[in-house]
């Protein structure tokens, strides 16, 4: 029981030695797959286009007015937009940004220089200039090459890709193309400046300086559709997390077009940002206009009936209270006034909530601002949307990021809508509080004489009038120099540079990836191939899967050259038959196999001839009746063998032929019997056998596969051992299930010689190597 778990432990354990010899094995695909892996690198590398990175730096102002510090409502006319981090980034990458870039470069026009294998980029440095006037669709995917003939002319061609071949296929399998959108083939000969038409184009190609030597291409897309093109290399990032520096960046393979594209999108930020501000400011200039001539009518009206009345009654003088009480109920209808403005504001807000979903279109500056919390609702609600639609460019409204999001924009919206009805319900009661104690004092004003009053209540609407129109007046005066120097929220910390060495590709650690990729899928396809690879490779491998003692392992080899080798390999089989018991005067020893090729009639015949030159007599005896070699392998007759010898067709003294190896004697099959089978089982088999233990030391029975045909089994069962030669590289691992349960089920003495192994030539002679070619030729595998 220990000897059993001792051996299930040993299986499970890793086997150093067949790792390694798994590797050896197969180090030729290794190295192969290697090299191609470091090859392919090394070709990406050198082919693939150095890509610069373009940089900018921008601060972002902080507002020294932010909603938490708002008096009023109209003071917000100086805050601007109160822009933050997020909301520049965002800016940043919506496609409005990108568009007005793309109305300050040109870029939509690329151009081409192929030339040892490299595809690299002219934009400004091309020989020629294109001035498209029509591209079809189709035209607008195509690639354009040009091949100068002279300094006058040009060959024009295009031709469509393989891609582009089997992408119209199969839309012409699933339904009608258009023309415009079908991919086509031109190639004419043109003059520079010549006006070229097709049915796909019209263009004329200028030429600036002589082309050099290589191949000219050029691709045309309209200007506002490289706006994917920007969007996929655009990059921005806050610099640290604390700070207010925000990193704009551009990968592009030529350096110039990248520091141009990124000072375009500044400058398309922050003309925006003027923009907005100066339209929100002009917004405010004319809402206080409009409520200045209102109130500036009331005014005048309020001013004439007052001298009206003070010319057609004489009053010296109004008393100290009636002063007091008026000018109080002045400062308090203006408050009233304010409050009326606000809650207008709120309620609109409110309208305005309940009928559009989106609050994109609000402007922040024109809310109130006596509740902070509405204004930052208002913000973060809008910076959101701008989040949601930068997914929503790359995703589905399914996305689990977009549902967060969209989750997240209906608790704010009902937090806003919560905020605005609290402030409404706050503003109307400090409303009614107004409304009542103006009561109290116009009551105290009705107490007074009757002209003195009328007096007072003149005077009052002429001081609440004139008070609220100073208030505007103010309030326009701030709004026009905010309009006059709005300013963006952004300052350029750092104009776009470019670093001298490209950002990527890597090229050096492309070429190592590939070597080290190489290495690992090498390694990897090795022990796949082992893994599947189901033959037996070794001796070592051999025992860990049987109990039956191994008698031999006999090298591969090509020649004569080594054959001390492989002779050597059959004396130690010789020496180990030796101490062999055997039942009778002579030892019966049966050669079998459990397919063919597995070199079982090579074997027997080899060893034959060892065995007999150590003196002892040898009869080999070819029972494979059905498939017989040995003839052929010693160049003998075969007109009457064992098969006539077992029917009486023929004498053991005719049957028998001899060698040129003194002691050793062959019976070969004879022709093939219509029952090898019954031949072999009969008595005359056995008969024959033992008149052979008299004659002779070592009785050899090459037999039939076992695995092909049954003939084997009654040689098996009369000879003192059985022998099964196994080929490395061809025999599976499966065969010797097969093995084990004869040699268990019948109770028959076996044996296993491991034929044509390939071992290392610094294990000498008996390691069965001299030289790392040994072996032996096809006609040693029968």
């Amino acid at each position: 029981m220990a000897t059993e778990t001792k051996h299930e432990i040993d299986e499970d354990e890793i086997d150093i030695k067949e790792i390694f010899d798994t590797l050896k094995r197969y180090k030729i695909s290794i190295v192969v797959i290697t090299l191609l892996l470091t090859l392919g690198a090394a070709l990406y590398a050198y082919v693939a286009p150095s890509i610069y990175q373009a940089k900018a730096y921008i601060e972002v102002q902080e507002d020294e007015n932010g909603p938490g510090n708002m008096r009023d409502f109209l003071a917000m006319a100086s805050s601007g937009v109160g822009a933050n981090i997020n909301n520049v980034i965002d800016t940043f990458q919506m496609p409005h940004i990108g568009l007005k870039a793309l109305e300050q470069v040109t870029i939509g026009i690329r151009y081409y220089l192929i030339k040892n294998f490299r595809k690299r980029e002219l934009y400004r440095n091309s020989p020629f200039v294109v001035i498209p006037k029509m591209t079809a669709p189709n035209a607008l995917r195509s690639t354009f090459k040009i091949f100068p003939i002279n300094e006058e002319s040009f060959r024009l061609v295009v031709e469509p890709s393989l891609k582009e071949k089997i992408a119209d296929g199969v839309r012409g399998l699933i339904g009608d193309v258009p023309p415009e959108e079908r991919p086509f083939s031109y190639d004419h000969a043109h003059n520079y400046g010549e006006e070229i038409d097709s049915q796909w184009f019209s263009l004329t190609v200028q030429k600036v300086y002589d082309p050099a030597d290589g191949e000219y291409a050029f691709t045309l897309t309209p200007n506002p559709m490289m706006l994917g093109f920007i969007q996929q290399n655009l990059s921005v990032a806050p610099l640290s997390k604390e700070g207010t520096i925000v990193e704009i960046s551009f990968l592009d393979p030529v350096p110039q077009r990248a520091k141009e594209i990124v000072n375009a999108l500044i400058n398309a930020y922050m003309g925006e940002s003027i923009d907005l501000s100066a339209q929100s400011a002009q917004k405010k200039l004319k809402f206080l206009d409009e409520q200045l001539a209102a109130i500036n009518k009331a005014l005048q009206g309020s001013a004439e009936k007052l001298q009206e009345f003070k010319s057609s009654h004489i009053i010296t003088k109004i008393g100290q209270k009636a002063t007091l009480t008026a000018e109080k109920i002045s400062e308090l209808q203006r408050q009233l006034y304010e409050i009326d403005m606000r809650l207008s504001v709120l309620k609109n807000l409110l309208e305005y909530l309940k009928t559009h979903r989106n609050i994109k279109g609000i402007n922040v500056e024109t809310m109130s601002a006596s509740n902070p919390t509405i204004t930052s609702l208002i913000l973060k609600i809008q910076e959101l949307y701008a989040q949601r639609d930068t997914l929503l460019a790359s995703v589905t409204e399914s996305h689990p990021d977009v549902v967060k999001v969209t989750k997240e924009l209906e608790s704010l919206r009902h937090s806003l809508i919560e905020s605005i009805k609290s402030s409404i319900r706050g503003l109307e009661n400090r409303k009614q509080s107004l409304l009542g104690i103006i009561e109290e004092n116009e009551k105290e004003l009705q107490a007074l004489p009757e002209e003195e009053r009328k007096l007072a209540q003149l005077n009052r609407n002429f001081m609440v009038n004139e008070k609220i129109y100073n208030y505007l007046l103010e309030k326009r005066a701030e709004t026009a120099i905010v309009a006059a120097s709005a300013v963006p929220k952004v300052r350029v910390a750092e104009n776009a540079f470019v670093g001298e060495r490209p950002v990527k590709p890597k090229r050096g650690l492309i070429i190592v990836l590939g070597v080290v990729l190489g290495l690992i899928l090498g390694i990897a396809f090795a022990f796949l191939r082992n893994f599947l690879d189901d033959t037996i490779k070794s001796a070592e491998g051999l025992e860990r899967l049987t109990k039956i003692p191994l008698y031999g392992v006999v090298p591969h080899f090509t020649g004569r050259k080594n054959i001390s080798a492989f002779h050597e390999a059959l004396r130690v089989i010789r020496t180990n038959l030796e101490f062999l018991q055997n039942k009778g005067s002579s030892k019966v020893i049966t050669i079998t196999s459990t397919v063919p090729k597995e070199g079982k009639s090579s074997i027997v015949t080899e060893l034959g001839k060892i065995i007999a030159k150590s003196g002892k007599r040898v009869i080999l005896l070819d029972l494979d009746l059905r498939r017989a070699r040995v003839h052929q392998l010693f160049r003998l007759a075969n007109e009457r063998g064992v098969s006539t010898l077992l029917v009486n067709k023929s004498t053991l003294k005719e049957s028998v032929q001899y060698t040129q190896e003194k002691g050793f004697h062959v019976i070969t099959a004879g022709p093939t019997p219509p029952n090898p089978s019954e031949l072999l089982m009969s008595k005359s088999f056995r008969s024959l056998i033992a008149s052979l233990q008299s004659e002779y030391d070592y009785i050899l029975l090459d037999s039939p596969p076992i695995g092909v045909v049954s003939d084997a089994m009654a040689p098996m069962r009369i000879s003192d051992i059985t022998l099964f030669v196994m080929r490395a590289d061809y025999s599976k691992k499966a065969f010797l299930k097969n093995i084990n349960w004869l040699a268990a089920e019948y109770d028959i003495t076996a044996g296993i010689i491991l034929n044509d192994v390939k071992v290392s030539a610094k294990k000498g002679a008996y390691g069965f190597a001299y030289g790392a070619n040994y072996g032996y030729s096809n006609k040693y595998y029968v």
